[in-house]
């Protein structure tokens, strides 16, 4: 089973607890029995055999469980099993305590705890002993069981033993390299599942770890698991104590820089490149916890992590970089809750690290150099020149190893600009000059590489510095943006986009763009939104947020606030020419294909909401935009779609016309034409008869919101509303916008009443549809007051049946349930409208008497909670 030096199981166990000779019979032929399902567990051949195994597995597990376990770790434990065969008894052992693998955790917890006590112990013996298996996977899978059973044992008092016993096996004399390999992992196994343990126990396994990373330790296999456990063992040292700290991070700094001069980094063992790595992942998690307590190794740690970014991903350089990461994301966060709570006394001070960061930011943008591993051609074809055939085939030996390396550059430069990114948030306006350093050294090469890693540059600075710092990064956005290359131009676009998203803020006196700068970025922007679908969409976003920045004072009625919301008032037509030829259809027959048009119309309707409709520039160029809407609305719905997925586009961009063409109609208000109304209506209408809800959802507030434009007016676009008002087309929105309606026709509704209420009458037989509908019922009531009278007799007959305590009796499913909250909701809305609006005396005493009885029967039903 073992290396020279491991223990057998019989060698590991206790007299007492030695086995008696029918005991160890017994167990053999359990194990011999179990071997058998195991391998028949695995078949791959025929999945009647690994169906019968694993029901014969769940029958042994249920029938006796003890004898289960016991059989399995023996055949963990043993030379003889098959490898395959103790690999997966050791997975369903450490499943068979592992809540994280069971919808009831706690019963399989129980289930151990309650195992007699005989019987735990030879599992347990058998585990320690497995760990001195010269196979890694059997005794892998044994430091992670040892880890489970510590998780349950140890909080219990139980197992007091067990970090003397794995300590024990590193101090053994002559121990094997894969019994130390296998203890320090279960070592770290165990630190990780328990959250409390002992000063003393953590103290002795932090020196054994770092006496195992010392470099005197012959195998690199047993350091470079050392420094895995080491991760966890960190978070229970005794960090604040400063002899114990200076151990560790010598430990690990020492281990850090080791073997830099002796190969160069592609010729290191991988051990030792995994050995640098697991360090620096060390200092993260050091970072995560310990931050405020590293002022005195910075200068250290600058000086590792800056000569590991220079080697690359095999130096460590990903975990260098989210070491940074981390520190800065903790110092963030320290500011923001000092900032959340006025009163908190400052007890850190973390200005100990802005010098080594702005030290470190230099290095960071080299590494935004690293895009790509291929060299001219995916240049040459983005700029659209042809790739000569030999070249191409030139290149077909290489991928393999261009492309992994491709991948790990790609990997360090976009660590490296989430790293930039927060290092602007934490030291601010200290960064602009080391960027913009960068940025001028690169923004104009020849090659497009550099142009993207100085644009990167200027994105990763866009949020911590002053408004005042970065006022000059528009200008560099707007050239680039005009860049032949299409990453550049993406990248550019997306940049401004977050800028206006983040820092644009026109009411303020410091501004990241003044007004000369608005024609250009307009005409940029509109250039952008024809370019290819990535650049494309980014430039719609980029003027939704210019747009956004208008929002909060579009409305206010000072005079400079006036000025300042009218600056968008001489580009909105323009914006909208953009917008509408960005938001086409290919073409005007399926299938439809709008790659941008989502995000085209979302950024038309914020520029129509921030508009200064008391602007004759902007109030005209809406009136022109809303007939170019309802043009291209009437094509949509009148192509015929015959797949799903062409029936889907067009739902789609129903969806979104309906949503602009709403937004038009409450920006216009007051000054809506009332002669538009029955052209628009009837094209919302048509809208309901789709098979989309969340169209016709769409279609009937813009309805509700033409009702409230029009005014009473509407009154006389009623009847084409009514064409499309009947029990099929009928669904909870339209009920609510019905009542709506009446709210604003009030009396001038009355000669469609009948036609209205009959509808609702036929609409109560859906069960769906019964709660709104009686709830429409008192909004009809609150608005035509002692005209609904004629309706009250019928109405309260309606909702005494829908009140009635069968519907609700007995009920215990979910969905029921909440479909009977509903109901009653819509009840009690209906009694509290139709009791505002009764002026008969009589009358509103008889419907106040039938809500006391309505409210008596729900108060004392019991279910109704369920």
């Amino acid at each position: 089973m073992a290396a020279d030096t491991a223990m057998t199981v019989d060698e590991a166990m206790p007299v007492d607890e030695i086995m008696t000779v029918d005991e160890v019979m017994t167990v053999d032929t359990a194990m011999n029995e179990i071997i058998q399902i195991l391998r028949d567990a695995q078949c791959q051949n025929n999945k009647n055999i690994r169906y019968a195994a694993e029901a014969n597995l769940k029958q042994l597990q249920e029938l006796d469980l003890p004898d289960f376990l016991l059989s399995l770790s023996a055949v963990l434990s043993r030379d003889e099993s098959p490898l395959e065969c103790r690999g997966l008894a050791g997975i369903i052992l450490k499943n068979s305590l592992d809540e994280r693998y069971s919808a009831d955790g706690d019963r399989l917890i129980n289930q151990w705890i309650n195992l007699d006590q005989h019987i735990k112990s030879k599992i347990k013996v058998s585990l320690l002993a497995t760990l001195g298996s010269s196979v890694p996977d059997v005794w892998r899978a044994s430091s992670q069981v040892i880890a489970k059973v510590a998780s349950v044992e140890i909080p219990r008092q139980e197992w007091p033993d067990l970090i003397d016993k794995l300590l024990a096996n590193m101090a053994q004399q002559g121990a094997s390299s894969p019994l130390k390999q296998a203890t320090l992992e279960a070592l770290g196994y165990v630190f990780e599942e328990i959250l409390v343990l002992d000063p003393d126990e953590v103290n002795d396994v932090l020196n054994a770890v770092i006496e195992a990373m010392n470099q005197a330790e012959p195998s690199s296999e047993v350091r470079l698991a050392a420094l895995i456990a080491l991760q966890n063992v960190l978070k229970h040292a005794n960090f604040a104590n400063d002899d114990c700290r200076n151990l560790i991070m010598s430990a690990i700094c020492d281990t850090a820089k080791a073997d830099e001069t002796i190969l160069p980094p592609e010729k290191k063992p991988d051990e030792e490149k995994k050995m640098k790595q697991e360090a620096f992942g060390c200092l993260v998690v050091i970072a995560s916890k310990y931050y405020t307590m590293l002022e005195p190794y910075m200068e250290t740690i600058l000086s590792l992590t800056t000569e590991a970014l220079k080697g690359g991903v095999e130096s460590g350089a990903l975990q260098c970089i989210e070491f940074w990461i981390t520190i800065c994301e903790k110092v963030i966060e320290h500011r923001e809750q000092n900032k959340c709570d006025a009163h908190a006394i400052c007890t850190v001070d973390c200005s100990f690290i802005e010098n080594p960061l702005s030290s470190l930011v230099p290095v960071l943008l080299k590494t935004l150099l690293k895009q790509e591993g291929d060299d001219v051609p995916k240049e040459k074809e983005k700029e659209g020149v042809d790739v000569p055939k030999e070249k191409e085939k030139e290149g077909d030996d290489v991928p393999k190893e261009k492309e992994k390396e491709g991948d790990n550059a790609q990997s360090i430069s976009i660590s490296g600009m989430t790293c930039l990114d927060l290092i602007a948030r934490t030291i601010g306006d200290a960064i602009v000059p080391l960027a913009m350093q960068f940025v001028q050294d690169n923004i104009k090469a020849s090659d497009w590489q550099s142009r993207k890693a100085a644009t990167l540059a200027l994105a990763s600075i866009v949020e911590g510095p002053s408004i005042e710092k970065l006022a000059p990064v528009v200008r560099l956005l707007l050239d680039r943006m005009e860049d032949r290359n299409m990453d550049v131009r993406g990248i550019a676009v997306f940049t401004l986009r977050r800028m206006f998203e983040l820092r644009h803020s026109p009411a303020c006196a410091n501004r990241i763009f003044t007004y000369a700068n608005l024609p250009r970025i307009v005409a940029v922007l509109g250039k952008r939104t024809k370019d290819v679908p990535e650049v494309s969409k980014e430039a719609c976003r980029a003027i939704y947020f210019l747009a956004k920045g208008y929002e909060s004072i579009s409305s206010e009625l000072g005079h400079s606030k006036k000025e300042i919301s009218s600056e968008l008032s001489p580009f909105v037509s323009d914006l909208f020419d953009i917008l509408i030829s960005t938001s086409a259809p290919a073409k005007e027959t399926p299938p439809f294909t709008f790659p941008t048009s989502a995000y085209a119309y979302e950024a038309l309707c914020e520029v129509v909401r921030v508009s200064n409709i008391q602007d004759y520039k902007a109030s005209a160029s809406i009136g022109v935009l809303m007939p170019r809407i309802m043009r291209r609305m009437n094509m949509v719905l009148g192509a015929k779609a015959s797949s799903s997925g062409d029936k889907r586009n067009k739902y789609n961009h129903l969806v979104l016309l309906c949503g602009v063409l709403h937004v038009i109609i409450q920006k216009l208000e007051n000054t809506f034409a009332v002669w538009r109304t029955p052209y628009v209506l009837l094209l919302f209408c048509r809208v309901l008869t789709c098979e989309c809800s969340t169209a016709r959802d769409k279609a009937v507030v813009a309805i509700g919101a033409l009702a409230d434009a029009t005014g009473t007016d509407f009154v006389d676009h009623m009847p084409i509303l009514l064409q499309y008002f009947n029990v099929k087309l009928l669904f909870p929105t339209y009920l609510r916008v019905i009542g709506n309606i009446f709210v604003v026709l009030g009396e001038k509704i009355l000669p469609f009443c009948d036609y209205i209420m009959d509808v609702l009458y036929e609409g109560l037989s859906k069960s769906m549809l019964k709660g709104p509908i009686l709830e429409c019922f008192g909004v009809i009531a609150l608005a035509i007051g002692k005209d609904f009278e004629k309706y009250l007799q019928a109405v309260m007959e309606k909702l005494k049946e829908a009140a009635n305590p069968r519907y609700y009796a007995n009920v215990f499913d979910e969905n029921k349930v909440d479909h009977g909250n509903q109901l009653r909701q819509g009840i009690l809305n209906a009694y509290c409208g139709i009791l505002k609006g009764t002026k008969d005396p009589e009358s509103w005493f008889k419907v106040a008497t039938d809500l006391f009885k309505f409210i008596e029967a729900v108060r004392t039903d019991q279910s109704r909670c369920a």
